[in-house]
């Protein structure tokens, strides 16, 4: 083994499961090194487990520390420390396992006392808010290789306590290597973190996430009124955005929040050289002001966007036509502009319940069909009706390879379709509507009956994923349709066809 270059080893590795790397971490320094740096390159710090306290001593070590390049950080208030009660019950005599692991170990005290500690050197339970965020402030600093940060402090009751120097730590630590940052937090958390002034020369990745969760120990039962949450938008987040438009690749907005998001549209700056979008945001929350800003930002971002991803299904009752028509006005009216997602690679899409969310679908596909490679339909099921013209027109699309689709039922001609006008179609992902009633069975027998009579000799398919109800389709089914696709040598981008019974 030694003879070969480091490189080469590294090359072969590459292959190998992140589990089998960890079985091999005892075999030599090179698996020792490759294993503790697949273990804890990402790694999540939750403050309200009960023994974070030994699991904040253990990666502040510097072998660990330094490996540490993907951090989460997930702020929750310390929990009352509960004492335990004694149990009332006669003392046991020890078994003989007993007392041969009490020799055996008073023997190694004995011989190693220095990898024995005493129960008096192992950390203290954290009992106070206080001394949480010191003891983060004490862990971040040793973790100088961080290059992806996410930050949650929602839950945290900010309001009482000041997090400015824990923001300070992670910045003078490792914010000038930050590539990607997560900042999750109310408004007011949102100012907080701003207001920390951290400088980010190499990011490149930008995830916002805004939560209506408030304070749960508030000092005067008071929690800031929407016009405060707009002052912090515009006077804080828009320009912190702003600051970094002109360096930012990636930009992800999520909300959870009732919270009207159509201030940070108008008020941001173009995006230069933004090429991937995700806003997963509630339509008639989010931007029930004003929604103009959106359009106009998607318009003067399609000349470089290369992913989109919009999640805008409004909150409130599932299905509800009048929830979801101002959406569909507004998608129609955004995607009539021709220009609009143009050289985009990859659409990720719910284009609501309505009539004309298949328009909005048509037309999306219409005007990426130069670069178009992945397509992923959220949320709406379609009919059999509703597939085959939306695979004709997305026949256009030459470079497609992916596609995900929710569709009602299954039946042969559509696979038909699928390898008629999808040659070059590799991966094929498909959600079926509810597999328990007897009509869904009969379905099914009759697609496996029907598939005996197909091949697709010139379909280029492969992997296929079909789920149904929430789980994996019945291998029997998918079987019979694999039959019919000799390409096919994968199921569930697994990498292979086993099915496990």
């Amino acid at each position: 083994m030694e003879s070969l270059p480091t490189e080469v080893w590294f090359s072969i590795t590459e292959h190998f499961t992140h589990d089998e790397v960890q079985a091999l971490i005892g075999v030599n320094r090179f698996f020792f090194n490759l294993g503790m740096d697949a273990r804890y390159e990402d790694i999540t710090i939750e403050t309200s487990g009960k023994q974070v306290h030994l699991y904040l001593e253990h990666v502040m070590q510097n072998h660990v520390a330094k490996r540490i390049k993907h951090l989460t950080v997930q702020l929750q208030p310390v929990l009352p420390v509960r004492p335990i009660r004694a149990l009332h019950s006669a003392p046991q005599p020890p078994s003989k396992r007993e007392q041969f692991k009490k020799g055996f170990k008073t023997i190694v005290r004995k011989v190693l006392p220095e990898r024995s500690p005493s129960p008096s050197f192992l950390p203290k339970p954290i009992e106070t808010n206080e001394a949480l965020v010191q003891k983060l402030i004490d862990v971040i600093t040793c973790m100088k290789n961080v290059v992806d940060f996410r930050i949650v402090t929602w839950a945290f009751p900010e309001a009482n306590y000041d997090l400015q120097p824990l923001h300070n730590a992670a910045w003078n630590t490792f914010g000038v290597n930050l590539k990607r940052v997560s900042l999750c937090a109310n408004m007011e958390g949102h100012k907080s973190l701003i207001a920390s002034n951290p400088r980010f020369k190499k990011l490149e990745t930008l995830e916002l996430e805004f939560s209506d969760t408030m304070n749960p120990f508030p000092v005067n039962n008071t929690s800031p009124a929407s016009s405060d949450a707009a002052q912090i938008m515009t006077g804080a987040v828009v320009p912190f955005v702003n600051k970094l438009s002109p360096q930012i690749k990636t930009f992800k907005i999520r909300s959870w929040a009732s919270l009207d998001l159509s201030n940070l549209f108008l008020g941001v700056d173009q995006f230069p050289v933004l090429e991937a979008i995700l806003f997963r945001i509630p339509f008639n929350f989010a931007l029930r002001s004003n929604p103009s800003g959106l359009t106009t930002f998607l318009h003067a971002s399609s000349k470089t966007l290369k992913k989109v991803a919009l999640r805008l299904t409004p909150v409130g009752l599932a299905l509800d036509p009048l929830r979801e028509e101002p959406l569909c006005q507004w998608m129609t009216e955004t995607v009539s502009n021709s220009l609009c997602f143009s050289n985009a690679e990859t659409l990720d899409i719910c284009p609501t319940h309505l009539p004309g969310g298949m328009s909005i679908l048509h037309s999306c596909v219409e005007h990426s069909t130069e670069h178009l490679s992945r397509f992923v339909l959220r949320d709406r099921y379609l009919t059999y009706e509703d597939v085959v013209p939306f695979v004709k027109t997305l026949r256009g699309a030459r470079y497609l390879t992916s596609l995900r689709l929710n569709v009602f039922t299954l039946n042969a001609p559509m696979f038909d379709a699928f390898a008629r006008d999808l040659p070059t179609l590799q991966l094929l992902w498909l959600s079926v509507g509810d597999a328990d009633s007897s009509a869904g069975s009969h379905q099914l027998s009759s697609l496996r009956e029907d598939m005996k009579t197909r091949k697709y000799d010139t379909w280029n398919l492969w992997d296929l994923s079909i789920w149904q109800g929430g789980s994996e389709l019945d291998g029997q089914t998918m079987l019979a349709i694999a039959s019919s696709i000799p390409s096919l040598g994968s199921f569930w981008e697994n990498g292979h066809k086993r099915i496990d019974c």
